[in-house]
């Protein structure tokens, strides 16, 4: 027997605040987290989905958006896909993945069920919940939390001390645990699954390499979002458009970015890989809550951005913000 979602929620702390059956919106407008389960109860132990059961026309999906899949370097037929997606079924297992949602539970699970398999955003974590033949019979259980990152991180920890040993060693990764379609057993730790040539390419950019920069303390958008059309959502980008720019703006060295334009950023401070004429530096992002939210591109930078009394343009890739001036 594993843990239910009621006891998953009360060992961390959470308020469950309600529960849907998947693609129907969530009333919760605030930063929280998500459960998907297989069943409606917070009290059930034991799921009522229990063996993976692929649906062979999601794979078909995949394949039309990304023709050459492979598995550990090897080409890999549909079936061949599943095969290795389920061998990171936790049979009896209640739940299946578990999300954060950095400003709105609402807005994220929503995008969550608008993201088609194979694309990268707005929400492309999680996408082996859709290769599920019971897809349709799941449900979302949710809760409001103050800090949505330190909730997820203890749900996923509290989740893989709750899988029995025995189950643990019978998965293709059994050292790397989490809910079946939770692909990072932790941010930054993803489970060896092999998959190669799932997602739909990035939009090549001329952008330096990371790797030759100097590194500082970084993070990640929990999804470049929504989008203005259809291509760039595809490809996870989208372009947002900052606050007009004050000689207060120069002074100070920051680049205003208004709520409007927030949503495409990530919910917490850090920072940011900036390319400003080609260049790319580390740039200070701070949210400031409901007001705007600033990068630090410094005085140099800013003294020479664009013209004062008017905004300039930004193209959020899921690795850099490119500024466009």
């Amino acid at each position: 027997m594993t843990i239910s979602v009621g006891e998953l929620f009360g060992k961390t702390g959470l308020e469950p605040a309600g529960v849907v059956r998947w693609r129907t919106p969530i009333p919760l407008n605030v930063p929280g987290v998500y459960v998907v389960a297989s069943t409606a109860s917070l009290d059930d132990a034991i799921g009522r989905v229990p063996a993976y059961r692929p649906d062979l026309e999601a794979f078909r999906s995949l394949r039309k958006l990304c023709p050459n899949p492979t598995i550990d370097g090897v080409e890999a037929s549909d079936q061949e896909l599943a095969d290795r997606i389920g061998a990171y079924w936790i049979p009896e297992s209640p739940i299946l993945y578990v999300g954060l949602a950095g400003t709105s539970v609402r807005k994220r699970v929503g995008q969550y069920y608008a993201t088609g398999i194979g694309k990268r955003s707005p929400h492309a974590g999680g996408w082996w919940l859709k290769t599920l033949a019971d897809l349709e019979n799941l449900y979302v259980h949710y809760a409001a939390a103050s800090d949505p990152q330190k909730a997820e991180k203890h749900l996923l920890s509290t989740f893989a001390a709750s899988v029995p040993a025995t189950v643990k060693e019978a998965l293709h990764d059994n050292e790397r645990i989490a809910p079946f379609a939770n692909i990072d057993a932790q941010r930054g730790l993803r489970k060896r699954h092999g998959l190669q040539g799932v997602k739909l390419s990035r939009i090549p950019v001329d952008v330096p390499s990371t790797s030759t920069m100097e590194k500082k303390p970084s993070f990640e958008s929990e999804a470049i979002v929504t989008g203005r059309n259809e291509k760039t959502a595809e490809y996870g980008a989208v372009r947002i458009e900052s606050q007009v720019i004050t000689e207060g703006d120069r002074i100070r060295s920051n680049l205003r970015i208004p709520s409007r334009s927030k949503y495409a950023l990530p919910a917490n401070d850090g920072f940011l890989n900036v390319v400003v004429r080609g260049v790319s530096i580390q740039a200070r992002w701070r949210v400031n809550g409901s007001r705007s939210g600033t990068i630090g591109l410094g005085n140099g930078i800013m003294r020479t951005l664009g013209t004062t009394a008017k905004s300039v343009w930004l193209r959020v890739l899921p690795d850099a913000v490119i500024v466009e001036d």
